[in-house]
C-alpha cells in the first residue's frame, strides 16, 4: 500500500473534522489548505499546512502528477497524495439567488479546487478521490474492515468527483447562456435532485424529481408541500398544466386537470363558484385530478375541495382557515407556488431514443391580436368565451377543440387523431350540458388547428355559434363562406398550439 498521505481542501466543511481524526487514528498524514487547515487547527488535529497563491495550488498538483518535486510556498515537501478530499463553491445556489449579478460570477468560480478534483479523479487507480461528504463514513469503514478500498470503489469515487465537476460546470455554462443561443451545437445541463417521486406514470416505474442547478426559482422545483403525501410524476404533470393554464387569467379562476390535460375551467363568480363551474365542466373527467387557483384559497373553495375526489391542489398561497379545512382531507396534496417568473429563454424537453428534442417554450398566446373573417364580428359575450377556450385549448393535447359558455370550459375533447374526430367527441360531451356559471350564455369553440370546412360544419351543427381557430388550410375560404352563410362569428388566430 502506498504511504498514507491525505490532502484536505473543502468548503463544505461538514464532517471533516470527524473525518481527519479517522484519517489520523488511521495512522494517515494531513495536510491541508486555507480555511479546512484552520479549522483542523482549532480542533486540535495535526495537519501540515500547504499554502499557495491563487487561483491554483501549483504544488498540490506537481504532488499528485508524481513526476516533479511538489514544494508549497510555505516551503512545506509534498508527498504524491493517497487520498484527496475537496469540493466546491456551491456555484448553483449562488447564482439562483435574486440578487445575483452577472459581473460577481468570476468571483465565485472555484479554480483551486477543481484543479484539485481534475488531478486526483484522472489517477484515480492510484489516488483515492473523495469529492462529497457523505462518503468520508464509507472510506473510514473501508479501511477499518478491509485495510482499503477494493479498486471499483476508487472508480465509484473518481466517478462521482467528476460528475460533480461536470454540473458544477454545466451550472455555469447554463447560467451564463440564459441569455444565448436556446439550440446551440452543444448543450450542457446539470440537474439536481429535489426529490424522489412516489412512482412514475405507473407504479413499477421509478422516477424522481430534478431542477436545473443554479436556475432562480420560478416553477415546481419551488413549490412548498404543505399537507399530503409523496406526489407521483402524473402528480407533477397535472400540476403544471392547471397551474400554468391558471396562470395565463388576470381575472380570478379555477383549473381542473387530468393527466396533464385540462378537464373543466371557470372564471367567473366567487372563488367556490369557480370551482364548482371547473368541476361541472367534467364531472367524471375530475376524478383523481388536480385544481389550481390563480388567488389565495379561502375557506368556502376549501370547504367544497373537501368534499370533491381531487388529489391536489396548488395556489400562490391558502388562508390559515383555508389551510386547515384542507389538511383534514386525508390523501390530498396541497401545493403553495408563487405566480411563475418565466424567461423569454424557456425550453421544452422531448425523450427519444437515442436523444433530445429541444424546443422554444409555447409562449405565445397570439401572433397579433386574433382577426374576424366573417361579416359577423363577435359579441361581448362570445369574444370573453373564445378567449377563455383558446386559452385553454393551447394546454390540451393535439389535435384538439374546447367549448366554452358564458366564463366557463364546458366540453374538452383532445389528443384525437383528427380535427373532426376531437369536434364529434367534444359535442357528444356537450349532449345534456347546460350553461354553467354565470347563466346561460353563447356556446363557443376554440381549435387548435386550422378546421376544414367538414370539421367546422360538424361544430356548427352541435351548436357552436362562434370559432377561434389558427387558420392557414386550404378550405379557409369556403369555411368562411359557411360561417356567414349561418351567420357565425370566427376569428383566426394567426397561430396554432399543437400539444404532444
Amino acid at each position: 500500500m502506498p504511504a498514507k498521505t491525505a490532502y484536505l481542501s473543502v468548503y463544505d466543511k461538514t464532517g471533516v473534522e470527524d473525518f481527519a481524526l479517522g484519517l489520523e487514528e488511521l495512522g494517515f498524514e494531513i495536510y491541508a489548505s486555507g480555511s479546512t487547515f484552520e479549522l483542523l487547527r482549532e480542533a486540535g488535529i495535526e495537519a501540515e499546512e500547504v499554502r499557495y497563491s491563487p487561483p491554483v495550488p501549483s504544488a498540490v498538483l506537481k504532488a499528485l502528477s508524481g513526476r516533479f518535486p511538489a514544494v508549497s510556498e510555505n516551503g512545506v515537501e509534498l508527498p504524491a497524495f493517497y487520498l484527496v478530499a475537496a469540493n466546491l463553491y456551491p456555484i448553483a445556489s449562488i447564482v439562483g439567488q435574486e440578487e445575483f449579478a452577472i459581473e460577481e460570477l468570476s468571483s465565485y468560480l472555484d479554480q483551486s479546487n477543481s484543479a484539485v478534483l481534475r488531478a486526483a479523479a484522472r489517477d484515480f487507480e492510484a489516488v483515492i478521490t473523495i469529492s462529497s461528504p457523505s462518503d468520508y463514513g464509507p472510506v473510514l469503514r473501508a479501511f477499518k474492515e478491509a485495510g482499503g478500498l477494493e479498486p471499483v470503489i476508487k472508480k465509484q469515487l473518481a466517478a462521482r468527483a467528476w460528475q460533480s465537476l461536470a454540473a458544477y460546470d454545466a451550472t455555469v455554462a447554463q447560467y451564463l447562456s440564459e441569455t444565448g443561443n436556446m439550440l446551440a451545437d452543444e448543450v450542457v445541463m446539470s440537474l439536481k435532485k429535489v426529490a424522489d417521486l412516489e412512482y412514475g406514470e405507473n407504479r413499477h416505474q421509478t422516477a424522481a424529481f430534478y431542477a436545473l442547478s443554479g436556475a432562480r426559482p420560478r416553477g415546481l422545483n419551488s413549490a412548498k408541500l404543505l399537507a399530503g403525501g409523496n406526489l407521483n410524476l402524473n402528480h407533477y404533470l397535472d400540476l403544471d398544466t392547471a397551474f400554468e393554464l391558471a396562470m395565463e387569467f388576470t381575472e380570478q379562476v379555477c383549473v381542473i386537470s387530468k393527466h396533464a390535460r385540462p378537464t373543466g375551467l371557470c372564471a367567473a363568480g366567487t372563488q367556490a363558484q369557480c370551482l364548482y363551474g371547473a368541476l361541472k365542466g367534467d364531472l367524471a373527467g375530475a376524478v383523481g385530478g388536480t385544481a389550481a387557483f390563480n388567488r389565495q384559497v379561502e375557506a368556502e373553495a376549501a370547504l367544497q375541495l373537501k368534499n370533491a375526489f381531487i388529489e391536489s391542489v396548488i395556489a400562490p398561497s391558502f388562508s390559515a382557515d383555508a389551510l386547515k379545512i384542507l389538511r383534514a382531507k386525508d390523501g390530498l396534496r396541497v401545493l403553495a407556488l408563487a405566480a411563475p417568473v418565466l424567461s423569454p429563454y424557456e425550453v421544452e424537453l422531448h425523450s427519444v431514443a437515442g436523444g433530445v428534442l429541444i424546443e422554444a417554450k409555447d409562449n405565445r398566446l397570439f401572433s397579433a391580436e386574433p382577426g374576424c373573417v366573417t361579416r359577423r364580428k363577435p359579441s361581448d359575450a362570445e369574444l370573453r368565451a373564445l378567449k377563455l377556450a383558446w386559452k385553454t385549448v393551447k394546454y390540451a393535447k393535439t389535435y384538439a377543440v374546447v367549448m366554452a359558455e358564458g366564463a366557463a370550459v364546458c366540453a374538452v375533447s383532445a389528443a384525437e387523431s383528427s380535427t373532426y374526430d376531437a369536434v364529434r367527441g367534444a359535442v357528444w360531451k356537450m349532449r345534456d350540458k347546460r350553461s354553467i356559471v354565470p347563466g346561460p350564455g353563447p356556446l363557443v369553440m376554440a381549435a387548435d388547428a386550422a378546421l376544414p370546412l367538414k370539421t367546422l360544419q360538424a361544430a356548427l351543427a352541435g351548436g357552436v355559434c362562434a370559432v377561434i381557430q389558427p387558420g392557414g388550410w386550404q378550405d379557409d375560404a369556403e369555411c368562411i363562406e359557411f360561417c356567414d352563410a349561418k351567420n357565425t362569428a370566427m376569428l383566426f388566430a394567426g397561430i396554432r398550439h399543437f400539444r404532444h
